[in-house]
């Protein structure tokens, strides 16, 4: 099967497990971003074009679902693809911690984005309470995440040998 059916349909069911049981699944009531962890590792593995392109497809899958049609997520994700995606050629793909480390400080960023960009939560949210309860462990979360699904891709997709040519 072609990758980026693969990637496309490791989005949808992102998104079904995002609102399904990761909602009910939440330690210490923390949720995941698995569309944001997703749209890294892709962009990590494959590089800026496909990074931005399957952002701009993530980003509307959880707009469109989850709530307005063009909203923070679309406007947030694509772009963090496409610059993560400019990773692609500068670090060995088989340094496992890349993806971890990457979403950490990624995740970290779209929080503070997402609560800069909306309206309703600017002047509304304690920064430092809301960096330690939320922000901080989701983000360890993600990285998580992000460790197992890159396993799993560069296990599937045998990057290890494409990247030395054999």
């Amino acid at each position: 099967m072609n990758r980026n059916v693969i990637f496309s349909l490791s989005l949808i069911i992102g998104l079904i497990l995002q609102v399904t049981l990761f909602s009910f699944f939440t330690p210490w009531g923390i949720k995941p971003d698995i569309i944001l962890v997703l749209i890294i590792v892709i962009a990590i593995l494959e590089g800026p074009k496909t990074g931005l392109i399957f952002g701009v497809i993530g980003g509307l899958l959880q707009d469109v679902f989850l709530g307005d049609f063009i909203s923070v997520n679309t406007i947030i994700k694509a772009p963090f693809a496409y610059i993560t995606g400019y990773l692609e050629g500068h670090f060995y793909k088989g340094n496992f911690l890349l993806a971890p480390f990457i979403t950490f400080i990624a995740s970290n960023i779209y929080y503070i984005l997402t609560i800069v960009l909306s309206e309703e939560l600017i002047f509304s949210v304690n920064y430092w309470e809301t960096f330690i309860n939320v922000m901080f462990p989701s983000s360890i979360y993600n990285s998580i995440l992000s460790l197992i699904i890159y396993l799993i891709f560069y296990q599937l997709f045998n990057y290890g040998e494409d990247y030395y040519g054999r």
